[in-house]
C-alpha cells in the first residue's frame, strides 16, 4: 500500500499534512530519550520558523517588484537571487522538517505482505540508508561550499555558498532526524541492534572518497543502479531519497564525474525561478480550503448537476473540476471535496466504494486544471510556456469529466438510482453568487499569464494575497494563529515537493550522463517511428512510473527526455503534453498502488479492494478519454487557438 508518510501505515494519516511535531516515544521513557526528543523538537521548531520566515519574506519581495514595476516601470534587480536563495531553504530546510513529519511519500504496497518482524528490520534499513544518503550528501557539501565561496552573486554580490548553506543545513538536519528515528522511534531491541552498523557506516562515509570499487561498464552501471533504484522504491525508502541513492551510487561505481556533481545538481535542481509558484500556489490553496472555499464551490456543482442520475456522484466530478483550478494539488482536491460531501453520499445511500471510485477518477481527470502543480514542474523542466499550458489544459479535462459523467449517468440507470430535484432559479442563483469571488483567482491567473501581464511567479504572489484577504477580511475564518499554521503546513508540503524536484534533477543529470536518452532513442526507433505508438508507449511508461514514483518524480525524470523525441515525430509539445500529465494523474489514483487512490478510500472510508473493483469501468472511461485527448488534439490547441495562442 502507498502512504503519503513513508513509515506510516494508516490510511488517516494521509487526509491531511501532519504539522506537529514528534510525540514522544512509546519506549524511550524519560531521562536522556526524553532530553533529545526536547532538543529535537526545538531544532525543528527553529527549522519551520526559517521555512515561515522565508515564505512570507519571499511573498514581500514578491508584491514589492510587482507594485514597482506597476507604478515606475522598474524592477528589483536583486529579487531572482533573494528567490533563489529562498527556494534552497524551502527545498532543503523545508524537505528536512517535511521528512521528520512523515511527509515524504513511500510506497508500502510490497512491504503490507511481509510478517511484522520483517517489516519493522526493514523499517530499520530504510531509516540507516536515510542516514547514509544525508551523511554522504552533507560529507561532498562541504567540497561544495568551499568551491561556492570562492564567488559572488552578480547582483547582491554576496558569497554563492549562501545558496549552498541550506543544503548543507538540510542534510545535517535530515541526518539528526534519522537517528532520532533509530534511535528512539524504532522497537528497542531493533534500535539497539542497528547501532554497531551505524557506526560502521559513519566510517565507510567518512572514507568514501578512498574506498576502492569496481567500476562495470556505462550499461552495466545504469542497470544496477535502476534495478538499486527501484529495489529501494518499492521498499519503501522515500522517492526523493532513492533518486539522491541512485545518483551518489552510479558516481561512485563509474567515473563519469565526481560526488560533488550529485550535490552540485541537487542544488541546481531548485534554481528556477518559475519554481516559486509552487509555494505561493499551494500556500494559496491552503489560505482559501481553510477559509470555506470548498464549501461554496460544492454548493454551485450541486445546483448546476445535483439533479441529474447519480446526482451526488456527478456533483464529485464538477466540484474536483472546480476545486483544482484553486488548489493545484489533487490529494487536496480529493480531501477537500471528500469531507465536503462523504456524510451526504451515506445519507442518500451511496456505498463508501463509489465514492473512492469517482473522486479518484475525478481527481486523475483533473491533471491538466490550471494551476496543476504538476503543469507548473513540467513548465519548469522543458521549454514549456506554462500560460499555453494552462489554457490548453481546461478543454482535455472537461472532456474527461464529460465522459466520466456519462459513465456516472450509465452506471446510475442501470441501478435504477432516482433523479433528484432540480434547484430552483433562486437556489442557483445564490450558488453562483456564493462562487464568484472564490472563481476570480483562477481566472486572473489565467488571463494574467497568458497574455503577459504578469510572470506566473508573480500572479502566484497576488493569488496569495487575493486568498488572504478573501479569507481573513470577507468570510472571516482565519485568524492570525491559524494564518501561521496553515504557513507552516505550506513550509512542509512545499518543502517535500521541491526536495523531490531536486533530487529528480540530480537523478535526471545522473540518466543523461549514463546515456538513457540515447537508448531511449533506439527503443523508439526499433519501434518503427510511429508517433500513434510512441504515444500510446508514452501513456503507458507514465500511467506505470507514475504510479510507483507519486507522479512528479516521473514528470521530472521522463518530461526532458521525452519531449524532444515526441517533437521529432511531429507531435507538438503542448499536445504532448497533456498527453503524458494525463497519463502521470491515472497512474497516482490507480489501484492499487497510486497513493491518491488510497486517499481517496480513506476521505471515502471505503474498503480498498471493493473500491478497486468499483474504479475498473471508470479507469477504462479514463483511459479511452487519454486516448481521445491523444488522438484528436483539436482538443488541446483549440482554446489556445481562440485566445490568439496559435
Amino acid at each position: 500500500m502507498n502512504s503519503a508518510r513513508e513509515g506510516d501505515g494508516s490510511l488517516a494519516t494521509t487526509l491531511a499534512p501532519e504539522t506537529a511535531l514528534a510525540p514522544m516515544p512509546r519506549t524511550a521513557g524519560v531521562g536522556a530519550a526524553a532530553w533529545l526528543r526536547t532538543a529535537l523538537n526545538g531544532i525543528d521548531w527553529a527549522a519551520r520558523g526559517v521555512i515561515v520566515a522565508a515564505l512570507i519574506g519571499e511573498l514581500g519581495v514578491v508584491l514589492t517588484d510587482v507594485t514597482i514595476r506597476f507604478l515606475f516601470t522598474q524592477s528589483l534587480l536583486w529579487s531572482e537571487e533573494a528567490s533563489k536563495l529562498c527556494l534552497t531553504t524551502l527545498a532543503f530546510v523545508g524537505g528536512a522538517s517535511a521528512y521528520r513529519a512523515r511527509h515524504h511519500t513511500a510506497i508500502q504496497f510490497v512491504t503490507r505482505f511481509f510478517p511484522e518482524r520483517l517489516r519493522q528490520a526493514i523499517a530499520v534499513a530504510i531509516d540507516t540508508l536515510i542516514l547514509a544518503v544525508a551523511l554522504i550528501a552533507l560529507y561532498v557539501s562541504f567540497d561544495l561550499l568551499s568551491v561556492a565561496a570562492t564567488s559572488r552573486t552578480p547582483i547582491l554580490q554576496i558569497s554563492a555558498a549562501w545558496l549552498v548553506l541550506p543544503f548543507t543545513l538540510g542534510m545535517s538536519l535530515i541526518a539528526l532526524f534519522a537517528l532520532e528515528r533509530l534511535a528512539l522511534d524504532h522497537a528497542r531491541p531493533m534500535a539497539l541492534a542497528v547501532v554497531p552498523a551505524v557506526g560502521v557506516l559513519i566510517a565507510a562515509v567518512a572514507a568514501v572518497g578512498a574506498l576502492p570499487v569496481p567500476q562495470p561498464g556505462g550499461g552495466t552501471a545504469l542497470g544496477i543502479m535502476l534495478i538499486l533504484f527501484f529495489a529501494a522504491v518499492l521498499l519503501g525508502l522515500p522517492v526523493s531519497f532513492s533518486m539522491l541513492l541512485g545518483s551518489l551510487f552510479f558516481l561512485q561505481i563509474t567515473d563519469s564525474a565526481p560526488l560533488i556533481a550529485a550535490a552540485q545538481n541537487t542544488v541546481d535542481g531548485t534554481s528556477h525561478f518559475v519554481l516559486l509558484t509552487l509555494p505561493f500556489f499551494i500556500w494559496a490553496g491552503l489560505i482559501m480550503e481553510k477559509g470555506g472555499i470548498s464549501v461554496r464551490l460544492v454548493r454551485l456543482a450541486t445546483a448546476l448537476v445535483g439533479h441529474l442520475r447519480g446526482g451526488l456522484l456527478q456533483v464529485v466530478v464538477v466540484t474536483i473540476y472546480l476545486v483544482s483550478g484553486i488548489s493545484g494539488s489533487k490529494a487536496a482536491d480529493v480531501v477537500a471535496v471528500g469531507s465536503v460531501l462523504r456524510g451526504e453520499l451515506r445519507r442518500q445511500g451511496y456505498r463508501p466504494e463509489e465514492g473512492a471510485a469517482v473522486l479518484s477518477a475525478a481527481g486523475a481527470m483533473s491533471e491538466t486544471i490550471p494551476p496543476s502543480i504538476a503543469m507548473l514542474v513540467l513548465g519548469s523542466v522543458a521549454p514549456i510556456s506554462i500560460g499555453t499550458l494552462f489554457v490548453a489544459g481546461l478543454l482535455p479535462a472537461a472532456v474527461i469529466a464529460l465522459f466520466l459523467m456519462i459513465a456516472i449517468h450509465v452506471q446510475a440507470w442501470r441501478n435504477g438510482t432516482p433523479q433528484g430535484p432540480r434547484a430552483s432559479l433562486a437556489e442557483l442563483m445564490g450558488a453562483i453568487a456564493g462562487a464568484v469571488l472564490p472563481l476570480v483567482m483562477p481566472a486572473v491567473m489565467i488571463v494574467g499569464i497568458k497574455f503577459g501581464y504578469a510572470t506566473p511567479t508573480e500572479v502566484s504572489a497576488v493569488a496569495v494575497l487575493y486568498g488572504i484577504a478573501l479569507s481573513v477580511a470577507v468570510y472571516r475564518s482565519i485568524g492570525l494563529r491559524r494564518f501561521f499554521s496553515i504557513a507552516v503546513e505550506c513550509g512542509l508540503l512545499a518543502g517535500m515537493v521541491l526536495f523531490i524536484i531536486a533530487a529528480a534533477g540530480s537523478f535526471a543529470w545522473t540518466l543523461a550522463a549514463a546515456n538513457l536518452p540515447a537508448a531511449l532513442v533506439q527503443m523508439l526507433h526499433l519501434m518503427g517511428d510511429s508517433p500513434a505508438l510512441f504515444l500510446i508507449g508514452s501513456m503507458v511508461l507514465l500511467i506505470v512510473v507514475g504510479s510507483l514514483l507519486e507522479g512528479l518524480p516521473a514528470l521530472i525524470i521522463l518530461g526532458p527526455l521525452l519531449l524532444p523525441i515526441a517533437n521529432t515525430l511531429g507531435i507538438d509539445s503542448i499536445h504532448y503534453s497533456m498527453v503524458i500529465l494525463l497519463a502521470m494523474g491515472i497512474g497516482i489514483f490507480i489501484p492499487p498502488i497510486g497513493i491518491c487512490f488510497y486517499i481517496a478510500c480513506a476521505v471515502a472510508g471505503s474498503d480498498v479492494e471493493a473500491a478497486a473493483k468499483t474504479m475498473l469501468p471508470y479507469l477504462a472511461v479514463l483511459i479511452l478519454g487519454v486516448l481521445t485527448v491523444a488522438f484528436v488534439p483539436w482538443f488541446t490547441h483549440a482554446v489556445p487557438r481562440l485566445l490568439g495562442g496559435g
